[in-house]
């Protein structure tokens, strides 16, 4: 009796919350859209979808290499699952792009004030159209397109939700950080990524190419730094191999932004002699590490220009990120127990304040970027770099401090209070893992982290520029990085696309996330399970041997 009472009990608490609370397995959407658009109604009825008989025309812009990547892509993608069905009522379905401004042939990479504004409309009878101003506009609706087709188990088709929709993102920043120093990552893994990227319309990737550990950046000028600074020859990125992810990121209207590191992190960078300062221990001994640059040297900065000429051809995107973080780490060591730092120092009037001399590398580094920059390409800073100097107005500060949401939310209200435009990334750094659905618990975390949630005015919170999610490499490298990041990364790109006041909560939205996930695996991705038991119409086939 007792045991019949105890499964009448399940049976009737599984109606609700399935087991313990959580969320049933088979908890996913049909045609549900992720990130979630601005606006967007479904209509009464699905249509049925035969794989045969689709396509995508594009008006007048048939030989633009982003549309004809995109087919390639995405019929491939939106029909994962091999049928053997007549689809009986499915007539041929168009989705037919229009774009207002001509596809750019200049292969140039995407601009920082890409307009990815679209809308889509899918009726019961007829044609799908895509309408947008520019080719950015067309990707992200391409993807939103794909994310309208399930396949319904039941009766062996396709279907297609009906649908209106008008859609832009929130920010214009929507980033993802791979770290390559710590750990390389071959290029296909790369590619992987920007894919990844490109299904959660995400548009920037952060490339920390150079750290403390290793140089993997082949610099054409000066080929003694990936000599001597990468792991080995086969752990650096050839000019050939950057063009590669550069190419790949544009074909999906994604930017690259390199990071070069600089004052601190530059142990690297022992292939051009003298660019690192002596470093000193308590009884004045030489240590074996140096980390820091060496300020006092103006063939240095004559270097450094050369450098960086080179690094704004190679990328060409407007942002370029020049570090600037934890230069306090090897001050005291590299700088203050330097003898000849120490007599510059006071030569140049700065007595023994080692700002005063973090403020002059920074001042004579902007005078050197502005050299070989447009005056329209920006940099970027780590926040220290605003904390305890004086970058100029037209940097942009990347916060990433902060061990609470409401420290978090400081930074980012001093930061614009002072006029600087921001990106964050403090709650979003995917390699601290733990235990459970993280992507969505505790305060100011992933899913429940704006970066305009601070006490600021209207003016402040436009100075926000969006967000750039961060996988440090230092447990990271090609055998997990994709399953760590996917999806909880996911939960960054909605909250960083779509209106605030319509994605309040993570339970109301994991139905769509659970059938994104899942079709991130059917596309042939190691998207990880990530909120509850569950499972997908199709499982990740691992391939052996």
């Amino acid at each position: 009796m007792r045991l019949l009472l105890f499964f009448a009990f399940w049976a009737i608490a599984g109606a609700a919350d399935w087991f313990y609370g959580r969320p049933r397995p088979d908890a996913f959407t049909q045609g549900g859209v992720w990130p979630l658009p601005q606006k967007i109604a479904y209509g009464e009825n699905n249509r049925t979808l035969d794989p045969r008989n689709f396509d995508i025309v594009f008006d007048d812009n048939t030989g633009c290499d982003y549309l004809l990547n995109a087919r390639e892509t995405y019929k491939r993608w939106m029909f994962p699952f091999k049928t053997t069905s007549d689809h009986s009522g499915a007539d041929e379905f168009v989705l037919e792009v229009k774009l207002g401004k001509k596809c750019p042939r200049d292969r140039k990479v995407p601009p920082g004030d890409m307009n990815e504004h679209y809308t889509l409309s899918v009726k019961e009878t007829g044609k799908a159209v895509l309408e947008a101003e520019e080719i950015w506009g067309a990707l992200r609706g391409l993807e939103t397109f794909s994310h309208l087709i399930w396949f319904c188990n039941k009766c062996h088709k396709y279907r297609i939700r009906t649908v209106e929709i008008d859609d832009r993102p929130r920010f214009p920043i929507r980033g993802y950080m791979i770290d390559t120093s710590r750990h390389f990552l071959s290029v296909n893994t790369i590619k992987r990524q920007i894919d990844l990227m490109a299904q959660n319309k995400m548009n920037l990737l952060h490339w920390h190419l150079v750290d403390s550990e290793s140089f993997s950046y082949e610099s054409r000028t000066f080929p003694e730094l990936s000599a001597k600074g990468a792991y080995s020859t086969r752990h650096v990125y050839t000019q050939k191999k950057v063009a590669e992810v550069i190419e790949h990121a544009r074909l999906r209207g994604i930017r690259v932004m390199p990071e070069f590191d600089t004052p601190g992190h530059m142990g690297s960078w022992k292939g051009q002699p003298g660019i690192l300062s002596d470093c000193f221990d308590e009884k004045q001994q030489k240590t074996d590490l140096p980390n820091l640059v060496d300020p006092s040297k103006p063939e240095n900065f004559e270097f450094l220009e050369k450098f960086f000429a080179e690094v704004t051809d190679v990328f060409g995107d407007d942002f370029l990120h020049l570090g600037g973080d934890e230069v306090s780490f090897w001050i005291e060591e590299c700088w203050s127990r330097n003898p000849k730092i120490r007599a510059f120092m006071e030569h140049s009037g700065f007595g023994n304040s080692t700002t005063k001399l973090e403020n002059y590398y920074f001042s004579r580094l902007e005078e050197v970027v502005q050299k070989v920059r447009p005056k329209e390409k920006r940099v970027l800073y780590w926040q220290e770099v605003f904390d305890q100097n004086k970058p100029s107005t037209n940097a942009i500060v990347h916060v990433w401090k902060g061990n609470t949401f409401t420290e978090q939310m400081n930074e980012m209200a001093s930061v614009t209070a002072k006029g600087h435009q921001a990106i964050l990334s403090s709650c979003w750094y995917l390699n601290y893992i733990h235990y459970g659905a993280d992507w969505k618990e505790g305060e100011g975390k992933y899913y429940y982290c704006d970066p305009r949630a601070f006490n600021g005015t209207e003016a402040q919170k436009e100075l926000v520029l969006g967000g750039i999610v961060a996988m440090w490499g230092e447990f990271v490298d090609a055998t997990n990085i994709e399953a760590r990041t996917w999806p909880r990364a996911s939960a960054a790109a909605e909250r960083l696309w779509s209106a605030p006041e319509q994605t309040k909560s993570a339970d109301a939205a994991w139905p769509r996330l659970h059938e994104f996930r899942c079709r991130m695996v059917a596309r042939g991705f190691r998207a990880e399970a990530s909120n509850a038991p569950d499972f997908c119409p199709q499982e990740w086939e691992e391939p052996y041997p």
